[in-house]
């Protein structure tokens, strides 16, 4: 059996052009800080600054399929009026969403490019479990490390990380998920001891968490704090 990789004294200050990790391959510094390999979207992400994930989209959830059958490893799906582009679903997944199967997720090998409202062959990186029915439904998923961006204060987002050098567009690199690290804040509102979340008012930045609702990030460690607008100290805990 196989895990998932781990790669030990990383280079976080790095970035690249060409792919040299699976997305989400978990790396370690040498002094025991945590981060995730991610891709950035179509905005260069900042050091210091938090990044989510993508959301779904709306097109494609609850897509009609083939009735696939069990040990198939690919998967037609009719895709609602949004077009696939490039490589966005690869290392992602497929859920099955209703019908027959319902409740299992299958990883994605590759998924080509597709124009809207068309057939997508998704090619699957592990054997199909439970055959399909005619009124099986399925939802695509990208990789949360694919395309990544930076929050733009949306606290219902899913935080991911936070970069310690600039990523650029379509760019490859590592995000912080655990330990100390610069990050920007949002307001004045941070607290020694205190859990941070999504800030609601600066792209990238985070504040105190104070709603159950709210995605935790970290928290301040004791010392002093940090102003709106400055890059303060917060200890990660994404992983």
């Amino acid at each position: 059996m196989t895990g998932a990789p781990v790669i030990y004294g990383i280079n976080p200050h790095t970035a690249s052009e060409d792919q040299k990790h699976p997305l989400g391959t978990k790396g370690v510094t040498s002094d025991g800080r945590t981060y995730r390999y991610a891709q950035a979207a179509s905005v260069a992400l900042s050091p210091g600054k938090l990044c989510i994930a993508p959301d779904v989209t709306t097109h494609h959830e609850d897509c009609a399929v083939n009735t696939f059958l069990i040990n198939a490893k690919n998967i037609t799906v009719t895709l609602g009026a949004t077009a696939i582009t490039g490589n966005e679903y690869e290392e992602g997944f497929v859920n099955i969403t209703d019908g027959t199967g319902e409740g299992i997720m299958y990883k994605i090998k590759s998924c080509p490019a597709t124009d809207a409202s068309g057939d997508v062959i998704v090619e699957l990186a592990e054997p199909i479990k439970v055959a399909a029915s005619a009124a099986t439904t399925v939802t695509l998923y990208r990789n949360k490390y694919r395309d990544v961006l930076v929050s733009d204060g949306t606290q219902a987002d899913l935080p991911v990380g936070v970069p310690n050098v600039t990523i650029a567009i379509d760019y490859y690199g590592w995000l912080q998920t655990g330990g100390p690290c610069s990050v920007l804040v949002d307001a004045n509102d941070i607290t020694v001891g205190k859990p941070v979340t999504i800030g609601d008012g600066t792209a990238g930045g985070v504040e105190s968490l104070n709603a159950a609702t709210e995605n935790p990030v970290g928290f301040n460690p004791a010392g002093v704090d940090a102003d709106a607008g400055e890059y303060g100290v917060i200890e990660l805990t994404l992983d």
